[in-house]
C-alpha cells in the first residue's frame, strides 16, 4: 500500500495532469506521468520482492509476579541469497507491560541472523497478550509499504502482588486446631498406596519410574496420607463496597492481601479454599500448585455488581467445606451481613477478619469519613463479640504489618480509623 508520501505524490500527479491539460505544456505531462509511476513501482517492489526471512519469538516465564522480569526474544534469519531490506518490527503489548515495542532491524547478509532481547516488567495483575509481532517493509523512497504478521499473540499471566508474611498462621489440624497428621497406608517395603505428581522437596528415591514412562511427568510413590490443615479465604469484591481505583484502590489492596495469605499458608501445608461474594468456594487445594492455581483465579478477578454478602455466607456455611480456619477480607459489612458472619464462628474452629478502611483509599468529606469510621468500629466490635479475631487495614497500612497482629504474634495497635481520630 502507498505511504502518506506515496499518496501525496499520486495526488500531486493528478493535479499536475489537470494543470498540463489547461496550459497544454508537454513537460508537465511527463512530470505527472513520472510522479504517478513512481508509487506504483514502489508498491510492486515491496509487494513482490523475493525476500526469505525466518522469524521466531520466545516468551520466558509466562506466569510471574508484578515487578518480575518478562524476557521476550526475537530471532530473525535471512534464508535467501540476497541481503534483506531494513525492517521495522512492532510487538504489541498492554500499557501494564510497557506498551508496544518498536525496533529497527538493519539489513542482514544471506544466512545471517540477529536476536533482539526485550525485557518487560509488568506492574499490574491480570492476563495480558504479548503480540502479535508485525513487520513493516518500506521501499527506499518511502512511497510504499507492506505489513505482515510474523508471530501471533501469546498470553502472559501476572499474579497479584504478594507480600512476604512473618511466620505463623491460624491454629490448624485435621479439624482445625493442631499440627497436621501423617498416616502410613502401606507397610514398609516395596508396597505403596498410590502415586502422585512430584513436588519440590520430595524424596527422589520414591520416584515411580513406570508411571514416569507412562505419563511423561515425575511421579512419586505415596505410602502415607497427610491430612492437611484447612483454611478458607473469603474476599469481598463488590464494586459498591470499595473505594479508589487502579492499583491504589481498596480492591487491589484486598486482592493482594488474599494472595499473600494464600501463598503464605500454602507454603505452611494448608489445604486452601477461595470464596468471593459472587462465586462458589473452590475445592480444597494444597501444595505449591494448589496455591498457584488460586493465585491464577485472583490474577483475573474483577469486581462484582452484587449488593449483598448474604449469599456468600450461606455458601460458606455448607458442609463439609465449613471447617478449619476462615479468614475474611472485606469492607465493613451491613448489620444483617454481620449477623450472618457471626454465625459462621460456630462452624469454623478459627475465624479472622481484615476490615478495610475504604475511605482511606479515596478523598471523602470529613463527615463521610466520620460516618465510615463509626461503621468500621461497630463492625469490629460485633465480630469480636462473636469470637472473631479482627484487624483493620487502610491505604497507609502494609498487609505484612497487619498479619502478625491478626494471628496474635505481636501486640495489637488501634485500627487505622482510631489512629486518625
Amino acid at each position: 500500500m502507498p505511504t502518506r508520501r506515496g499518496r501525496a505524490l499520486l495526488l500531486g500527479a493528478s493535479g499536475l495532469y489537470f494543470v498540463a491539460r489547461i496550459l497544454s505544456v508537454d513537460e508537465l505531462f511527463a512530470v505527472a506521468a513520472a510522479a504517478a509511476v513512481m508509487p506504483l513501482l514502489a508498491i510492486a517492489t515491496v509487494r513482490w520482492a523475493r525476500y526469505r526471512l525466518g522469524f521466531s519469538r520466545s516468551v520466558e516465564r509466562r506466569k510471574l509476579f508484578p515487578g518480575g522480569r518478562l524476557v521476550v526474544r526475537f530471532t530473525v534469519r535471512n534464508l535467501g541469497h540476497l541481503p534483506s531490506p531494513p525492517l521495522l518490527l512492532t510487538d504489541q503489548a498492554a500499557p501494564s507491560l510497557g506498551g508496544p515495542g518498536r525496533f529497527s532491524l538493519a539489513s542482514l547478509a544471506p544466512q545471517k541472523r540477529e536476536t533482539i532481547v526485550v525485557e518487560r516488567r509488568p506492574s499490574l495483575r491480570g492476563k495480558y497478550s504479548v503480540g502479535p509481532l508485525t513487520a513493516r517493509l518500506v521501499d527506499p523512497f518511502g512511497l510504499a509499504e507492506v505489513n505482515a504478521t510474523l508471530a501471533v499473540a501469546e498470553e502472559v499471566l501476572v499474579y497479584p502482588r504478594v507480600e512476604q508474611l512473618s511466620p505463623g498462621g491460624p491454629p490448624a489440624d485435621r479439624a482445625g486446631s493442631g499440627p497436621s497428621v501423617v498416616y502410613r497406608l502401606a507397610p514398609a517395603g516395596d508396597e505403596f498406596y498410590a502415586v502422585r505428581e512430584y513436588e519440590s522437596g520430595d524424596d527422589l528415591r520414591k520416584i515411580h519410574w513406570k508411571s514416569v514412562a507412562r505419563t511423561g511427568q515425575l511421579m512419586i510413590r505415596q505410602d502415607e496420607a497427610r491430612f492437611y490443615p484447612r483454611a478458607t479465604v473469603l474476599l469481598d469484591v463488590r464494586l459498591s463496597a470499595h473505594r479508589g481505583s487502579g492499583p491504589e484502590g481498596s480492591l487491589e489492596w484486598a486482592v493482594s492481601a488474599a494472595a499473600s495469605t494464600i501463598w503464605h499458608l500454602g507454603r505452611q501445608g494448608f489445604g486452601l479454599r477461595l470464596a468471593t461474594d459472587h462465586r462458589e468456594p473452590t475445592g480444597v487445594r494444597s501444595g505449591r500448585r494448589g496455591s498457584e492455581s488460586l493465585l491464577e483465579i485472583l490474577a483475573v478477578l474483577r469486581s462484582s455488581s452484587n449488593n449483598s454478602l448474604m449469599p456468600a455466607t450461606r455458601r460458606l456455611a455448607r458442609r463439609p467445606g465449613a471447617e478449619g480456619a476462615l479468614l475474611a477480607i472485606l469492607p465493613p459489612p451491613k448489620p444483617d451481613e454481620l449477623a450472618a458472619l457471626s454465625r459462621l464462628r460456630t462452624m469454623y474452629r478459627w475465624c479472622g477478619a481484615i476490615l478495610l478502611d475504604v475511605t482511606s483509599f479515596d478523598a471523602v468529606a470529613p463527615r463521610a469519613r466520620a460516618e465510615a469510621d463509626q461503621r468500621l468500629a461497630a463492625a469490629e466490635g460485633a465480630l469480636i463479640r462473636a469470637g472473631w479475631r479482627v484487624r483493620s487495614g487502610g491505604a497507609r497500612d502494609r498487609y505484612r504489618d497487619v498479619w502478625p497482629t491478626l494471628i496474635g504474634a505481636t501486640p495489637y495497635l488501634p485500627n487505622s480509623a482510631s489512629r486518625r481520630s
